[in-house]
């Protein structure tokens, strides 16, 4: 191989590509290049499919349904293609008042609820990987441990990183904590979770997330749209933050009453939705853990108006 470089510069001409075509003994007299059209998928969609045949009908119709299933993390991207026979019918919102509820049981694979559509309300009892809302445009997303659990849910991971990426609308409710990157790029998605890793809200431009616990470090950054209320129960959030866009803002003044009244809602919300008993503590002593929130919003966005303009984002 070596003479084959002769003429080239000295560099060129001490390169050894022979590892690069070695060819090991135990591909002799095998095809060394492709020999079909394409492969077969490792992931055939099998039950995104089944989910589709089993309810097209009230899809087409505009009548709703519940209906029940049990997934496993090879299950990936489960509700995609409701969304999109949703979506096709009805545009992004148009099922949002006869929803078809979706409910789960086990572990979700990747990008649960990508892209939901209103009209689409997913519950999981159990956990989920990555992307959980990625590109979210409406309805509901909910996810709760199994109920016989024992672990402490506040402390433990019930979705994986990067979820509600470029979100536009829709909520979502996790009674568990997040990876990293939750709620990058999101516009207009609601969303409650009980930690996250770093980076959260990164690049977020409007709706509005709700953390009841610790946070990863760099948290806002490139924020400006939207805002979120964060638990800082170890009294050091404040340096854990990206502080170029953003300020924070105690809710125990007169000017974040309105804010004050606000979380305790969401809080409720979440409760309600999931069932969480970290929730359920922090309404019990609301007036306690209250001063232990922060207001997080963009620099440039007035408190007086913020609440009025992000809840104005799409649902």
């Amino acid at each position: 191989m070596l003479e084959v470089l002769e003429g080239n510069t000295d560099k060129q001409r001490h390169l050894d590509l022979t590892p690069l075509l070695f060819s090991h003994p135990a591909s002799s007299g095998k095809a060394q290049t492709c020999q079909v059209e394409r492969n077969e998928p490792f992931d055939k969609g099998l039950l995104a499919e089944q989910m589709i045949s089993d309810m097209l009908l009230n899809i087409r119709q505009g009548n709703g349904g519940d209906y029940s299933y049990y997934v496993g993390n090879c299950d990936r991207s489960i509700g995609a293609r409701i969304s999109g026979e949703i979506a096709q019918v009805w545009g992004n919102l148009g099922m949002s008042d006869m929803p078809i509820k979706l409910h789960l049981t086990g572990t979700a694979g990747q990008s649960l609820g990508v892209w939901n559509a209103g009209g689409l309300n997913i519950e999981l009892e159990g956990d989920a990987n990555d992307y959980v809302g990625k590109g979210m445009a409406g309805g509901e997303i909910v996810i709760y441990p199994p109920k016989d659990s024992s672990f402490t849910a506040q402390e433990t991971a019930i979705i994986g990183n990067t979820c509600l990426y470029g979100a536009t609308g829709g909520k979502l409710y996790a009674a568990g904590t997040a990876g990293e990157r939750f709620g990058v790029r999101n516009s207009g998605a609601h969303a409650v979770i009980e930690g996250t890793g770093d980076h959260c809200c990164e690049y977020m431009t409007g709706g509005i997330v709700t953390i009841l616990g610790r946070t990863g470090l760099n948290f806002g950054a490139g924020m400006t749209g939207g805002f979120a209320y964060v638990l800082d129960m170890e009294g050091d959030f404040f340096d854990r933050c990206n502080h170029e866009l953003i300020d924070l803002n105690r809710i125990s003044s007169e000017q974040t009453e309105e804010h004050r009244i606000h979380l305790q809602q969401v809080i409720e919300a979440h409760v309600n939705k999931t069932g969480s008993a970290w929730g359920q503590t922090i309404l019990a002593d609301f007036e306690h853990y209250v001063r232990k929130f922060y207001l997080v919003k963009p620099k440039a966005a007035n408190i007086a108006s913020l609440l009025k303009t992000t809840m104005a984002d799409p649902q």
